[in-house]
This record gives structure tokens, sequence and C-alpha cells, in this order.
């Protein structure tokens, strides 16, 4: 291909998603939802399009950006940027362990343009917002021309960059379950920790995202997720289970990080990086879970 040109393609941008979705389903060839596009330059440089692909921009409907408290759930419009997502006081407060992972995503650009949607439909091994979206058991909102549908998100991920998304569906928004923090039942606190192989601008070699509801120095409720270990970013559901009625100290967290790690790696098998992976995961999993308790 030569390097000054793209490929030919279709393109479209319509004003609302009832027109969006319309475009989708009439496509005489694949069509594909535009969002931030921060990885379309890329994909049309790597992999052929035939001419006759069409992408729609979903640009315009800016009705899929709005976050905001309803009934309990907090609503996250497919189309909220990175950067929007970091710097939102109502995502800082309900949901920090996002706003931490906005705030890492790629570069400041990257986060200007790339959106929440079409990071997590992409669905890379290592997408920093997928093991937060995890822990907060988002319920994501996909509409057809036909009906609407809400999926559970471990639902929604069939494998590295593969979903049950159809070609004539958009992803419109999330809706993550409220973390109410009144006693009795106790306070939530959160930790995330990330790998990558430089300070920054670095594709994430290991996630781990937590989130601890203690009751004085007794962890009630445990939720962890990983990414970037397993194909699919993961619960990690015998060690939520372990932890429950532990103290929150840090031989308890280490022990946490052993099993986190061997838990992880019994789903995948061995491979090349495990001898190196899986002890850095341990200590990855202890340091979350303790900023959590420290917090």
């Amino acid at each position: 291909m030569d390097s000054l040109h793209l490929p030919a393609f279709q393109y479209q941008r319509p004003g609302t998603l009832r027109e969006a979705l319309e475009l989708l389903s009439i496509s005489k060839g694949p069509a594909f939802p535009l969002a931030g596009g921060t990885d379309l330059l890329v994909q049309l440089r790597s992999r052929p399009f035939a001419p006759e692909c069409l992408f729609v921009d979903l640009g315009n409907l800016t009705e899929l950006r709005g976050v905001q408290l309803e009934n309990n759930n907090l609503q996250i419009g497919a189309l909220a940027t990175h950067a929007q997502l970091a710097a939102s006081p109502l995502i800082q407060a309900e949901a920090p362990l996002l706003a931490w992972a906005c705030a890492r995503v790629g570069t400041p650009q990257t986060r200007t343009r790339g959106t929440l949607g079409g990071n997590v439909v992409h669905a890379s091994p290592a997408a920093d917002t997928i093991p937060p979206l995890l822990v907060h058991e988002a319920i994501l909102v996909i509409c057809s021309p036909q009906a609407k549908r809400r999926s559970a998100l471990d639902r929604f991920l069939l494998g590295p960059y593969r979903t049950t998304k159809r070609d004539d569906e958009v992803l419109v928004a999330f809706s993550l379950p409220r973390l109410t923090n009144q006693p009795p039942a106790g306070c939530y606190r959160y930790g995330y920790q990330r790998l990558i192989r430089r300070q920054a601008v670095g594709i994430a070699r290991i996630i781990v995202a937590a989130a601890l509801r203690l009751q004085g120095h007794t962890i009630s409720e445990a939720r962890l997720a990983c990414g970037a270990v397993t194909p699919v970013a993961c619960r990690l559901g015998g060690v939520e289970e372990w932890l429950r009625g532990k103290e929150a100290i840090l031989p308890v967290f280490q022990e946490a990080g052993e099993r986190a790690s061997r838990e992880a790696f019994a789903r995948i098998g061995p491979r090349w990086s495990t001898p190196y992976k899986q002890p850095v995961l341990a200590s990855l999993v202890r340091r979350a879970l303790q900023q959590a308790g420290d917090s």
C-alpha cells in the first residue's frame, strides 16, 4: 500500500442514533460504527478494506456523551471520552477506578479523542478501562434497528478483539450500579495498579483493579479483576471469596496476591511469559489491595 494514501471506503456522519442504525443495517458491504477513531488509521494501514466498506461516524450523537446518576445507577454514554471521564467529579466520586484508568490511556491526544465505548468494543486484552468496569459490574446498553438489549460486560467479551456485538448494533451506554458507602454495610475503597514497559504511552502488560468493602478492619466484600494476563480480562472470584471475612492487613494481601496469580494462570496454562508474569501479577494484586486498604 502506498504510504501516502489510504484505501477507498464509504463514510457517513449521521445526525441521530436512529439514522446511524439504519445506515448500518442497509449497508451493502461491511459497516463499522466509528467513535473516536483512534485505532482507525492503524487498521486502515494494516488490513485491507474493500471500497464498499462503510464507516458510520457517531461523532454528532451528543446524546451518547453524558454522565449522570439515574435511579441509583451511574449512567455513562458510550461516546464519553477518556479525558472527560478522568476529569469528571462524578466519575471520580462514584467510580474512581474508572477515572484512574481513563487518565492512563495512551497520550493526551488519544484520551481527548478516544471513547469508553470504543475502548470496550475494540476488546483488546490490555484495555485499561475493562478491569475497572468489571469491578463495577457494568451493564452495557446496545441498540439495533429492531431493539435495545442489555448485557453484562463479562458476557459481552468473547475473546481478544471479539464481542457479541452484531454488525447492525451500536453500544450506546454503560450502567454501573452505584456502590453505596453507608454504614453498617461498610465503605468501599479502591486500588488500581498497572505495569507498562516504559513510564508513559505504553500498552499495559498487566492491569489490576480492586475494590474492598471494609467494616472496621474486616473485609466484608472484595472485587478483583485483572487484564492483559488472560485472553479476556476477568474477575478472580476464588480470591474474592477467600478475602471475605479476612482482616485488611499486609499478610492477607500477600497471600491474596499469590492466590490471584495461581487462579489467573490456571485459566490459560503455562506460557513463555509465565515465569515472569506470575510473580509480577502477585505483586500488583498485593499492591492494589494494600492501596485499597490504606485509602
